[in-house]
C-alpha cells in the first residue's frame, strides 16, 4: 500500500506546460520556421515574428543552466504560496528542480526516467518521462523553442534593461493565457504566468550560470543509497 503523499499536490502546479523535446543539435531559428503560423494568428492577437525568431534563439543557445529560484504562486482567491530551492538543467532533457523550502522535494529526469524524491515522506515515486510535459522553466529552457513558438504569439516590450517576451496562445488553451519570460543583460531572470482559472505563478532566478559544465551525477538518484535510508521505492514508470 502506498504511503500517503504530498506528490498530487505538488505536481499539478509545477508541471504546467508541453512542448516538444529539444534534438541533440539546433540551428539557429530562421523566420521562414515561425512564419508557417502567422496566417493561423486572429486579428485581436499581435504578433512579432522578429521577436519570436530572436527569443527561440535565445533560448536555444542555453545548454545547460544552473540556478537559484523562488516560485510565488497564488490562485484566485488571492491566497499567496512561495517555494524556494534551486535548479539544474542539461541537455537533451535532463534536469533536477530542487525545492529547499518550504518543505523538501526533488524532481530529477534523465534517459526516459523521472524520480520524485520526497525526503519528509521518505518515499521515491519513479514515472516515465513524458516528453511533453516538465517543470514550466525547464520545458522553457531545454524544449525545442521554433516549434514551441509556433502555437503562440509573441510580442516584445523593453522596461530599461530588461526585456519581456509575451507569449499568448493563438488558439483557446487549458494551460494559461499568458505567459511572459524576462531577461535582464541577456540572461534569463523570470518566468511568469497567468493561468487560464486565474491562478498566477512568477518564477525568479538568482546566481544564473548559463553554458557552464555540470556533473551528470546531479541527473542520477542513487536508489541503493535511499534504500538503505529507509525510503520506499515506487516504480511506476515501466522502463
Amino acid at each position: 500500500m502506498m504511503k500517503k503523499t504530498r506528490l498530487s499536490v505538488v505536481l499539478p502546479m509545477v508541471f504546467a506546460i508541453s512542448m516538444p523535446v529539444w534534438s541533440a543539435e539546433q540551428e539557429p531559428v530562421q523566420p521562414s520556421m515561425v512564419a508557417r503560423a502567422e496566417s493561423s494568428t486572429p486579428a485581436s492577437i499581435k504578433h512579432d515574428e522578429k521577436a519570436t525568431v530572436e527569443l527561440a534563439n535565445k533560448l536555444q543557445a542555453m545548454t545547460t543552466v544552473s540556478a537559484n529560484f523562488s516560485q510565488s504562486t497564488m490562485d484566485k482567491s488571492g491566497r499567496p504560496k512561495v517555494e524556494k530551492g534551486s535548479m539544474q538543467l542539461k541537455r537533451p532533457n535532463q534536469f533536477r528542480w530542487n525545492i529547499t523550502s518550504p518543505f523538501n522535494q526533488e524532481i530529477i529526469a534523465k534517459g526516459g526516467k523521472l524520480w520524485m524524491l520526497d525526503p519528509d515522506f521518505k518515499q521515491v515515486v519513479i514515472k516515465k518521462q513524458d516528453n511533453q510535459s516538465g517543470p514550466t522553466a525547464v520545458q522553457l529552457l531545454s524544449g525545442d523553442a521554433s516549434e514551441f513558438l509556433t502555437e503562440y504569439a509573441v510580442t516584445r516590450m523593453n522596461y530599461g534593461p530588461e526585456v519581456v517576451y509575451t507569449l499568448r496562445p493563438r488558439k483557446a488553451s487549458d494551460l494559461f493565457e499568458m505567459l511572459e519570460i524576462h531577461f535582464s543583460r541577456d540572461g534569463i531572470s523570470a518566468i511568469s504566468i497567468v493561468d487560464s482559472l486565474g491562478g498566477k505563478r512568477r518564477i525568479d532566478f538568482t546566481r544564473v550560470n548559463l553554458n557552464q559544465p555540470i556533473d551528470n551525477k546531479l541527473f542520477e538518484p542513487d536508489l541503493k543509497k535511499l534504500e538503505k535510508a529507509g525510503f520506499d521505492i515506487i516504480d511506476e514508470s515501466g522502463v
